[in-house]
């Protein structure tokens, strides 16, 4: 398991995360990379818990939202089935004092960039559901993505920030660009016709018209 911290977290975060995954004993999986999730939390019916984190984030995502979800497995340890009683709700307050202390350690420049550290600090003052609801954040995670070599810098932009109608590309996907909805856009992919609610925030590659 330490392999797989080496290669997904930054160095300094390495021991942490895996003294994390001793601690609570849960399955941990790479994911693909999903469109509507970073990662998730989930109890299996044999009682086991299972973490599963997407595998294209960069060390800082990764981390943020290793831990976002290790605070789910910290809420599920103290409380049990309770979490799923309507007064318990899964971003609520348990699980917010669970990932401000989960994160407590980390908040260093040995572990975290001071571009991403400042914005940080702010999200865990009121933690939510995603990271997406902090734009200021996302938006100094994104500085550390590594682009693909068949990418341009240039094409890539935030799914918020293009008009209705644009034509863009997410995993591999085409998509039209539709109305914004709370924190997601409702878009429609090229080839099924089926509408997706994708994150504003998520990262997407501009198509020219001579591509779409």
């Amino acid at each position: 398991m330490i392999n797989t911290f080496l290669t997904h977290v930054p160095p300094k975060a390495v021991d942490y995360c895996q003294h994390l995954w001793q601690q609570y004993s849960f399955q941990l999986h790479i994911a693909k990379p999903r469109r509507t999730r970073l990662g998730d939390f989930r109890v299996l019916p044999n009682r086991q818990t299972k973490i599963t984190v997407n595998a294209n984030l960069n060390p800082y995502a990764f981390l943020i939202t290793y831990v976002h979800e290790v605070a789910h497995a910290d809420v599920h340890a103290q409380y049990g089935l309770q979490r799923r009683s309507s007064s318990l709700k899964p971003h609520g307050k348990p699980w917010q004092l669970a990932f401000q202390r989960l994160m407590q350690p980390l908040l260093t420049e040995t572990v975290f960039p001071a571009a991403i550290l400042t914005p940080l600090r702010q999200y865990l003052n009121r933690p939510a559901a995603t990271t997406y609801a902090c734009p200021d954040l996302m938006l100094a995670i994104r500085q550390f993505d590594g682009d693909k070599p068949d990418e341009q810098p240039a094409s890539k932009r935030l799914l918020r920030d293009l008009p209705e109608g644009s034509v863009f590309k997410l995993s591999q996907k085409k998509y039209v660009r539709g109305t914004l909805r709370r924190t997601r856009i409702v878009c429609k992919e090229s080839v099924t016709g089926r509408s997706y609610a994708i994150l504003a925030h998520a990262l997407v590659t501009v198509m020219m018209n001579d591509e779409s």
